[in-house]
């Protein structure tokens, strides 16, 4: 291969920032290769870079979808075409729904996800992200109530997040409405979802998650998460999407998220 062929993922630990970053390579090269292992289990095309590869081949690491050469009287309104879900300009979004459909599963696990939602009809996503950083004082359950509260009462609602406080009060709350795939949960920074976990288990975990998402017919997802957005997109961009935003939110970090050109 020559070295324009392949590209390596070495950086960023959230798994859905991992995965748009693949798919940012995907759109200029033949390959791309990773230095995690678990990322290497849940895609078949994508395997473990050797101690050569990470010599020889570019490295990227960035959370941003890239937008490439010759792209930029593509934009519109915003610098970027992170997280604005049916806003994001027609061209990029047919550039990456192609490039989101070269990433191949493990198929026993995208198996298992079509098997574990073939009866779903109508389902709302719900991933509420409570954060782990600064941004915590951004949640609160009331913003994703608010919304959930919308819908009719007898709508099944699949629940995912990276905390087991949280998903325990809304599954209190909402009892029998609420679907969720079983696995273990924790209230620490660095083995919650933020993808400082290196277990596969939980990773796979963390993937069918996204995977779910993907098959619902509406995602509510936490603003500025990765994780929603990914979702979106494995989903072939068909799921509407509605993000709540924090009553707190300072103007300077929206600014940050959706810059305008």
């Amino acid at each position: 291969m020559s070295i324009m062929e392949v590209a390596i993922h070495d950086g960023s630990p959230g798994l859905a920032n991992r995965i748009k970053n693949y798919t940012g390579i995907l759109r200029t090269f033949k390959q791309a290769l990773t230095v995690n292992d678990a990322d290497a289990y849940i895609f078949d095309n994508i395997r473990l870079a050797t101690e050569e590869e990470l010599q020889t081949f570019p490295c990227f690491d960035h959370w941003r979808l890239p937008i490439l050469p010759g792209e930029d009287n593509k934009r519109e309104e915003y610098k970027y075409i992170d997280l604005l879900y049916e806003n994001t300009p027609e061209y990029f979004i047919d550039q990456y729904r192609t490039a989101f459909s070269r990433l191949q599963p493990n198929k026993d696990i995208f198996n298992y996800v079509q098997d574990f939602s073939k009866d779903w009809k109508d389902v709302v996503g719900l991933h509420i992200r409570s954060w782990y950083c600064d941004r915590r004082k951004y949640h609160s359950n009331e913003l994703f109530e608010s919304v959930i509260d919308t819908f009719d009462k007898d709508r099944k609602i699949f629940l995912c997040g990276d905390n087991s406080d949280v998903l325990d009060h809304f599954r209190d709350k909402y009892g029998e409405r609420i679907i969720t795939h079983s696995q273990k949960k924790y209230n620490h920074p660095h083995m919650a979802e933020s993808g400082h976990n290196k277990s596969i288990q939980d990773t796979v975990d963390a993937f069918i998650d996204l995977l779910l998402l993907a098959e619902c017919d509406t995602i509510v997802g936490t603003y500025a998460s990765t994780f929603a957005e990914v979702a979106w997109w494995l989903g072939d961009t068909n799921p509407k999407v509605i993000i709540p935003e924090p009553h707190n939110l300072e103007e300077s970090f929206k600014n940050r998220i959706f810059e305008k050109l």
